[in-house]
This record gives C-alpha cells, sequence and structure tokens, in this order.
C-alpha cells in the first residue's frame, strides 16, 4: 500500500510538473516578468523541465520492471497444468495408438523436468504398430526424465526421441521386422511457463489460444516433396494431389537414422488459459475451433471425451484409432 501511495503520488507531481513548464512556455514573457526577472523565469522554466523530465524517466522505469515482474510471475504461475485425455479403437481390430504424461501431480518432479505428453500412433501398414507405439512412449517418458540440470529441454527431448527411436528399431531387429515397424510420437513439455514440442510423423500438436486453433507441427508426409517439385515446375498441381504416395510418411520411429525431425528451439511462453492438444490421425481432421470453443468451457477430462464423441459421432465406416491429450493451462 505504502509502494501504491508513493507511485500515485509521484504520478501527480509529474503530472503537476508538466502542467507547470507547459504553463510557463505558454505564458506571454512580458506577464511573468511582472512577477520574476527574465532570468528567473529562464530558471524556473529549466527546473520545471528537468525535474519533469527526470521524474519521468524514474516513473517509466519502475512500470517497465513492474511489466516484466509481472510477465515472469504470470509465466511461471502456470504450474498448474491439467491434464485430459481420451481415446477410442475406432473401427480398427487393435488400438495401435498409445499416450503418456509425466508425474503432473508430483511437485518436485515439476520443478525439475517440467511436465510432459507424449503420444504416439503404430504405423497400421507395418508390422507391431501397437508394440511399437506403446515402446516410444515409455521409452520418451522415461529418457526425458534422466534429464541433467546441465541439459535444455529441447536437448533433452531430442536425446529422449533418439532413444525411442533406438528401441523401436531394436524391436524390429529382435523379431527380424527391420524397416518393418514403426510408429509416430510427438511430444510436449512445459517447464516455467514454456512450451517445447518435438515430433516425427503425421500426428499433431496444437495450441488453443483466444479461440484460435494453431497447428504447430508439421506431417512429415511424401506430399512435401511432391509440393516442393510443383514449385519448382516438375510437377503440376494436379498430378501432385493424384499422387497415390502422397500420404505416405517420410520420417517416423523405426527408421535407422532419423533426419526429419519437427521441434521448437526457442521456448514459446504460455499464458494462463492456453490448451496443447497432442493428436493422432484419426482425429485432428474433425478438430475446429467452434468445436474446441465449446469444449474449453469444460474440465480438461470432460473436454478430451466431448471431442472424441464428436468425432465417433460422424460414424466413419473406415474410423481410425483416435486419441488425444490435453495439457490445459490456467
Amino acid at each position: 500500500m505504502v509502494k501504491k501511495g508513493m507511485i500515485d503520488g509521484m504520478s501527480i507531481i509529474f503530472l503537476l510538473l508538466v502542467i507547470a513548464y507547459i504553463g510557463v512556455v505558454v505564458i506571454p514573457a512580458e506577464q511573468l516578468e511582472k512577477v520574476w526577472t527574465r532570468q528567473q523565469v529562464d530558471f524556473i522554466e529549466m527546473v520545471l523541465m528537468w525535474c519533469a523530465i527526470s521524474l519521468g524517466i524514474l516513473l517509466t522505469v519502475y512500470f517497465e520492471i513492474r511489466h516484466f515482474v509481472n510477465q515472469e510471475r504470470s509465466s511461471h504461475s502456470l504450474s498448474e497444468v491439467i491434464p485430459g485425455n481420451a481415446q477410442h479403437i475406432g473401427a480398427r481390430e487393435e488400438q495401435q495408438d498409445a499416450f503418456g504424461f509425466s508425474a503432473l501431480h508430483d511437485p518436485e518432479a515439476v520443478k525439475r523436468y517440467g511436465m510432459l505428453a507424449v503420444l504416439a500412433d503404430g504405423m497400421g501398414g507395418l508390422d507391431m504398430g501397437k508394440e511399437a507405439s506403446q515402446l516410444a512412449v515409455q521409452t520418451m517418458l522415461n529418457e526425458y526424465l534422466e534429464k541433467t540440470a546441465g541439459e535444455t529441454v529441447p536437448e533433452a527431448l531430442e536425446k529422449a526421441l533418439q532413444e525411442a527411436n533406438n528401441a523401436v528399431c531394436e524391436l524390429a531387429l529382435q523379431h527380424e521386422l527391420e524397416w518393418n515397424v514403426g510408429t509416430t510420437l510427438v511430444a510436449a513439455a512445459i517447464k516455467e511457463g514454456m512450451l517445447y514440442w518435438i515430433s516425427v510423423g503425421d500426428s499433431r500438436i496444437y495450441l488453443y489460444r483466444g479461440g484460435v486453433l494453431i497447428p504447430l507441427t508439421r506431417d512429415h508426409i511424401y506430399a512435401n516433396v511432391l509440393d516442393l517439385r510443383v514449385r519448382e515446375g516438375q510437377l503440376t498441381r494436379e498430378e501432385a494431389e493424384m499422387h497415390p504416395e502422397r500420404h505416405l510418411l517420410t520420417s517416423y520411429l523405426g527408421i535407422p537414422k532419423l533426419d526429419e525431425i519437427d521441434a521448437n528451439r526457442k521456448p514459446f511462453r504460455l499464458a494462463a488459459g492456453d490448451w496443447i492438444l497432442l493428436c493422432s490421425d484419426g482425429l485432428y481432421d474433425e478438430l475446429s475451433e467452434s468445436l474446441l470453443e465449446e469444449a474449453v468451457r469444460m474440465p480438461p477430462p470432460q473436454a478430451a471425451d466431448f471431442i472424441l464423441q464428436h468425432v465417433l459421432a460422424l460414424e466413419n465406416p473406415y474410423q481410425d484409432n483416435a486419441t488425444i491429450a490435453i495439457l490445459a493451462c490456467t
């Protein structure tokens, strides 16, 4: 209260100084010289000007510092991140999606590692999709929690992703299925109010902020190569759109050497009200801003189920496995 009163007082004095300075400047000199000499008028004008400037600088510095501190407090205040998730097998014979969260309710773990959500979609066209996705998620979570104090979050995420890839490759070798076992993987970490993500394949991460749905990841599919060839004049747009391999993955866990990884190197500052959504391809095509506008009014666990039920209500006879994992910032 004392600080606030002091700042209010300084602000009033600043305004009075500005008004006084303007008054001295606009009042005709002959009127002022009836009271003071010309030298006194010049001295008063100079004193008022420098006092106003000095006090203005002090107030500007104070408000800038307060704004910075409030931003820091706001980012750090996102310690409460509420998870939500929902999953359905769809019209498939086996659930090949997998997901997991780190220990979101362990304060010590959250302080040291932040909060991590992981989602993987085993590749149905290959073998052991279920085993690959489950192994990838568990390895990613376990390896990320081995993060050292000297590692940045992006470094820890990439290291964990590479270990998850090694695990899937080893699974394939054990069953003599090299190059025939694969899974996508997306992971989002929140630490000290900052968001980091990493992705391989065509599962996706979205940010929902202020009524706008923002994709954060890029699908690793052959369409990217075809679109580049269109820009270079090697293909027509129609040829690229009709290409039978357009949707094939160009990067996924299970490849001995991962060259195509999507990740943010710079942290992304989150705000209260932001929702991070990790989705498999059996669900994200039906996401919309109007759907999320309704969903975010619910607690995240109910919101995840609401979104999933919306997808299932469309009764797609070829419905793929559908999974959503949410990190909601409050």
